[in-house]
């Protein structure tokens, strides 16, 4: 995924209520920390879809989509880190591993139960880039026909993965966005759509998780812009600019970036310091008392943003994050018990 960059200005953001005072919806879960990180699918090498452009490479030389074996391999790594929620970055029929790599992963989580294993839960990570490809008018969410599309993604999603699989926050399963760029138009209608849609085909709402690129509509008057009905915010970018906290539940971390080896004219890079890089936002991450940590990501090599296992890094980023997530899980659970 390429990595661009959306900030809101200060005045944007305070009249967004994106800000400090920020209230969203507190989940209810049985754990003081749920623990999150972006999911890529769609590789399968040696030789297939996503095998080539890889400044990082996965330890996994038969890494595929095509195998459920790749997937358990996945999900007990993230299990040994203390990931809860693999977000699964979806594109749809657009993305060949899109809905063939969800069935295999949700057979996959299905024969590590029978076998006596618990996977992480599963949520929708829709990547907006897929929104970005669409003609210029399609991109206008504030029609019903393009509402219609966006939405057929949410449904295709959620029926492929069975219910017993999907993460809940707050009873509710996610639909979280990347970011609203690519000059996407938006407004609270289409929100109400996709929940309105969603709540008459299974039965309950979504809980829609925003990067705060779609905290407020574009306006072309002088009025304040308003506020999206999203039930979190969240900031994409750690991997670059460290821990982000955009006033919600969420903070976000990442172990560096790399595209000095992409078709790219920025080139941008940021050391990972042996380590060092994450373990600074994994410890800001700690001291922000938030109950969400999202990790950006699992296994994103071609722009060198994953902490998998990996050739070049080995297992060491699992084992950081596992031991800063039970830090921050211990922290929590002394707050709460102080409380």
């Amino acid at each position: 995924m390429v990595v661009i960059f959306s900030t809101l200005s200060g005045e944007r953001a305070r009249e967004s209520g994106y800000g400090s005072d920020l209230t969203v919806t507190v989940p209810k879960r049985g754990s003081p920390l749920t623990v999150f990180t972006y999911f890529y699918y769609w590789y399968d090498l040696p030789d297939g879809s996503h095998s080539g452009g890889l400044t990082d490479r996965p330890a996994e030389p038969d890494a595929s989509y095509e195998n459920p074996e790749w997937f358990k391999k996945q999900f007990r790594d993230m299990r040994e880190a203390g990931i809860d929620v693999a977000l699964a970055a979806y594109w749809g029929p657009a993305e060949p591993s899109s809905d063939i790599g969800l069935a295999n992963m949700a057979q996959a989580a299905d024969e590590m139960r029978g076998e006596g294993e618990e996977p992480p839960l599963i949520g929708l990570f829709l990547d907006t880039g897929l929104i970005g490809q669409w003609p210029l008018p399609e991109r206008d969410l504030t029609e019903e026909a393009n509402q219609v599309r966006f939405y057929d993604l949410v449904r295709n999603f959620y029926n492929i993965l069975p219910r017993h699989q999907w993460a809940l926050i707050d009873g509710r399963p996610p639909v979280w966005l990347w970011g609203a760029f690519f000059d996407i138009k938006f407004d609270r209608a289409f929100f109400d759509y996709i929940s309105s849609e969603f709540a008459a085909d299974f039965g309950t709402k979504p809980y829609i998780v925003g990067e705060k690129s779609w905290a407020v509509a574009a306006t072309e008057t002088d009025e304040p812009a308003e506020r999206m009905p999203l039930d979190d915010v969240y900031a994409w970018g750690a991997a670059v600019l460290g821990p982000q906290d955009a006033g919600g539940n969420i903070v976000e971390v990442g172990p560096g970036f790399d595209e000095r080896e992409l078709d790219r004219e920025r080139q941008l890079f940021v050391d990972r310091e042996g380590g060092r890089f994450y373990e600074r936002s994994l410890q800001a991450a700690i001291d922000s008392g938030k109950p969400f940590l999202a990790i950006e990501s699992w296994n994103e090599f071609h722009e060198a943003v994953d902490i998998a296992e990996s050739e070049e890094y080995g297992r060491q980023y699992i084992e950081i994050t596992r031991r800063y997530v039970e830090q921050f899980r211990a922290e929590l659970n002394a707050d709460a018990a102080r409380r």
